[in-house]
């Protein structure tokens, strides 16, 4: 009787066909191969940049620093940012208070003479900097607005805080320019927001820092 049992399940084996054999063979293993996935889509450097509109509600002279001014801005979010800025020698602080100017809001906090920095203001400067102004946005923006470069495709949010190691903002920075109108480019493309240009007011042909 177990001769018998033996023959009858090696003739089983035999008969078996190779489609049935695959079938198990895939069952133990977890079923079809799985697709490959897509691959994430890599930003670009401007898509991981934040810039946003500002206010500044208070400004005061650092304590520690001639050249720097230590701002609160409201940027849309729940409390103001502090931010510094080395602007005493070119922008009087009258000027400053109630600016709407353009934050660079996902730099990594940075410590200036004492006395924490939790973004950057967008400022427009000449060839020799001797002059040095805001970059403004335009005069319906709100507060928090992001801006964006004309013609660029945003496919991924903007990164919570850039690695300084990786250099994204550096490599940004050096393609800021003011053109020949007064207008603040990207790689030659209009900033804007909702279509209306950011712009600086008596800056041609400089840069943006």
């Amino acid at each position: 009787e177990k001769k018998e049992k033996k023959e009858k399940a090696e003739k089983m084996d035999v008969e078996e066909t190779p489609k049935k054999k695959k079938e198990k063979k895939e069952k133990r293993e977890g079923g079809s191969r799985a697709q490959p996935s897509q691959p994430a889509v890599e930003a670009t450097n401007i898509e991981k940049i934040l810039f946003r509109v500002g206010k500044i509600v208070e400004v005061g002279r650092h304590p520690d620093a001639d050249g720097l001014y230590v701002e609160k801005i409201d940027v849309g979010e729940e409390q103001p940012r502090q931010i510094l800025s080395g602007l005493v020698k070119f922008i009087p602080i009258e000027q400053m208070q109630d600016r709407r100017i353009i934050v660079c809001c996902n730099l990594k906090p940075a410590k200036m003479r004492g006395i924490m920095s939790y973004g950057m203001v967008l400022c427009a400067e000449n060839d020799g900097k001797t002059v040095v102004e805001f970059v403004e946005p335009p005069e319906d923006a709100n507060i928090g607005d992001r801006i964006c470069v004309e013609g660029v495709e945003y496919r991924c949010e903007p990164e919570a805080q850039l690695n300084p190691k990786k250099k994204v903002w550096d490599k940004v920075a050096e393609e800021l320019r003011v053109d020949s109108e007064g207008f603040a480019t990207y790689e030659g493309k209009k900033l804007h927001i909702a279509g209306k240009y950011l712009t600086a007011p008596t800056v041609r042909e400089g840069v943006i820092r």
